[in-house]
This record gives C-alpha cells, sequence and structure tokens, in this order.
C-alpha cells in the first residue's frame, strides 16, 4: 500500500463517532470514567472509579486511578462498557502501521488488566485483515463481545460489526469470514452504537449518508444483523451520536451522547431467538394485532419526508464518498492537534505554577 494512501486511511479510520461514551454509571450512583492523565510528560490516560457521592473508590487502582494506555500512538479509547461483574471493558484504535488495528481491552473490577484476556489486558486485532475503525462494543453474558464500527472498502465507509468469542478469538460464523458489512455502495455508514436489552437481546444502531440519510436499527442474531427499522435523519442531526436504547418493552433510536449503564445481560441466541418468534408472531397476525416485535418499534425521528419521494437510491455517489474521506480525515487530525495543544496547556500551566 502506497505510505500517502495508507496515511490517509489511517487517517479517516480515526475519527470516531461520538455515541461511545467514557463514561458508565450504575443504578446506586457509582460511576467509571476515564480521561486524559494530567502529569508531565505523561502520554497515558486514567481509568477511575468513584463511589455513590464522588468519593474515590480506594480499593480500586491507586486511590481509585488506573493508568493505561492502549497503542503507542497515545489515542484515547472511543468507548468503555463495564459487564455485570464489574470488569471494565474499552475499545480503541492503535493507528501506526498500514493497516490500524482494533484494540479491545479489559480490566478486572479492581482496575488491574486481566491477564486472561490478550497480551496484558489488551488485544489488538485486524478482522479478517480488514481495518476496522471502533466506535463502541458490548460484552456479551457469555464473556464474549461486540465491536461496532466502521471500514473503508473501496473508497467507501461502511458499517461493520464483528464478534470475539470468549478466548478472544474472531468468530469467523460471523458476517463473511468474521466481520459483517452493510451493503450499499452509493451510501457512506457508520455502526455508531451497542446495546443490550431487558429482553436478552442485542441492537446496532447505524447512521446513513448519502441520497438518503437514515437512521438504522438493527437486530443482532448469531451469525448477522438483520434491519429492523429505520428513519430519516431529522434536519438538526448528523447521525454521529445515534443510540439505539431499550424503553419499557421494545426498541427505540435516540440522538444524544452522554453517560451509558452497566450492560444488561445479553446473548446472539437471546437476540435471534427473539427476532425469529417476533418474526412469525406478526405473520400469523393481522396488522395491528397480537403479532409484537421489540425490534418492529418507532425509531423516535419524525420522517423528513415521505417514504415514496425518498426511494431513488440512483443519484451519483462518487463526491459525496470522496467528501467524507476527506472530511473523516479533517475531523482526525483536528481531534489529535486540540489533544496535544490540550496536553501542552496542563504541562505549562504547570510549569508556571512550580
Amino acid at each position: 500500500m502506497p505510505r500517502l494512501a495508507a496515511a490517509a486511511l489511517a487517517g479517516a479510520l480515526l475519527a470516531h463517532a461520538q455515541a461511545g461514551s467514557l463514561v458508565v454509571r450504575d443504578v446506586d450512583g457509582a460511576q467509571w470514567t476515564v480521561h486524559d492523565d494530567p502529569a508531565d510528560g505523561a502520554n497515558d490516560f486514567l481509568l477511575a472509579h468513584q463511589l455513590a457521592g464522588g468519593t474515590p473508590d480506594a480499593r480500586f487502582g491507586r486511590n481509585g486511578q488506573s493508568a493505561f494506555t492502549l497503542g503507542v500512538d497515545g489515542d484515547a479509547p472511543a468507548s468503555i462498557r463495564v459487564d455485570g461483574g464489574h470488569r471494565i471493558w474499552m475499545v480503541g484504535l492503535d493507528g501506526v502501521g498500514n493497516v490500524p488495528q482494533t484494540v479491545v481491552a479489559r480490566f478486572l473490577a479492581d482496575g488491574s488488566p486481566d491477564p486472561r484476556w490478550g497480551v496484558q489486558g489488551k488485544l489488538r486485532i485486524s478482522p479478517d485483515g480488514i481495518a476496522v475503525r471502533p466506535n463502541d462494543l458490548l460484552p456479551l453474558s457469555d464473556g464474549s463481545v461486540l465491536v461496532a464500527g466502521a471500514v473503508i472498502a473501496q473508497g467507501s465507509a461502511r458499517a461493520a460489526l464483528f464478534h470475539l468469542q470468549a478466548d478472544g478469538t474472531l468468530d469467523r460464523r460471523f458476517g463473511t469470514g468474521g466481520v459483517w458489512q452493510r451493503a450499499g455502495d452509493a451510501e457512506t455508514s457508520s455502526a455508531t452504537s451497542l446495546a443490550a436489552g431487558a429482553d436478552g437481546s442485542a441492537a446496532l444502531a447505524v447512521a446513513v449518508r448519502g441520497a438518503r440519510p437514515g437512521a438504522e436499527l438493527w437486530a443482532i442474531g448469531e451469525s448477522a444483523p438483520l434491519l429492523a427499522s429505520r428513519a430519516a435523519l431529522p434536519d438538526t442531526s448528523d447521525g454521529e451520536d445515534l443510540r439505539g436504547t431499550w424503553v419499557a418493552d421494545h426498541w427505540t433510536l435516540v440522538s444524544g451522547g452522554g453517560a451509558t449503564g452497566v450492560v444488561a445481560p445479553a446473548t446472539l441466541a437471546a437476540a435471534a431467538s427473539t427476532r425469529t418468534s417476533a418474526a412469525a408472531s406478526a405473520a400469523a397476525s393481522e396488522p395491528g394485532q397480537a403479532g409484537f416485535s421489540p425490534f418492529a418499534a418507532d425509531p423516535g425521528f419524525p420522517a423528513s419526508q415521505p417514504e415514496h419521494e425518498r426511494e431513488d437510491d440512483s443519484a451519483p455517489g462518487s463526491w459525496l464518498l470522496a467528501a467524507a474521506l476527506l472530511a473523516l480525515a479533517a475531523i482526525a487530525a483536528g481531534a489529535g492537534l486540540a489533544w496535544r495543544r490540550r496536553k501542552a496547556r496542563r504541562r505549562g500551566a504547570a510549569t508556571t505554577r512550580r
């Protein structure tokens, strides 16, 4: 791969959506957070745990904080999650090399790296040789984990999802060769976030840009996701903070960032079973009758125009794709520069105080 092309690919992959959160709160008010290490010369980050009321957890790391890095380039994580056993999961990107690698880290409840996961708690992977820009991850109840984001395939950003088994190996039964990618060469798309529902199912939110900008909710089964609902993106949203959320007894799509909660137990088998039984029930009933699917929910976004006016996908998309890639690279460069400037200002302030 030519060096310039590799640099452009890495830059595009480094831009990530805002739906992934670096704050997790449980029902009791305790929270886990990731923030920059303010120490002079520090290129790492701090994983912190605070008890209800904001008191640092003395049993977590050192004085409630544990230092870590994901990759040699010092990039911030895209998202953190906490499972039912209070293990902390984290996903980010190591952008060094011709093929950037997804990094999935796991920490024990006390903040120390989990020695049973990857190498010293970190697993690096380019699933099936594909560079995936991660946006979010979702640990499942069997110890496996889903990773969502986007790939750059044939000049187009495309939503992607893969499944790592409990031992960290790629589940090659999932998608094609272990990676599911949303179809649609005339559109750009990104898997922005993952969520677990109270019924044991898992859902994926996808933002689509192009001739028909849309917000999609996908039900995740054992082998691949299945499109459950779609709505036009409102004019006020670019889709980068799109999330699926469980409300009462069904899924819906919302737009907005903020903290996530401790992940509810979910399995791909449960998701597939829910989806299949709901579809069979709906097929056997009249519309509006007993058949109900938790995935056939109102996405929560009003359509910007009638559906029959949004059917044409034949508009030329090459310039849109090129613009999207340039925008991704620009965002990545801007984010990296802003991060370095913030570090420099903190170090300058510390020097002045001394």
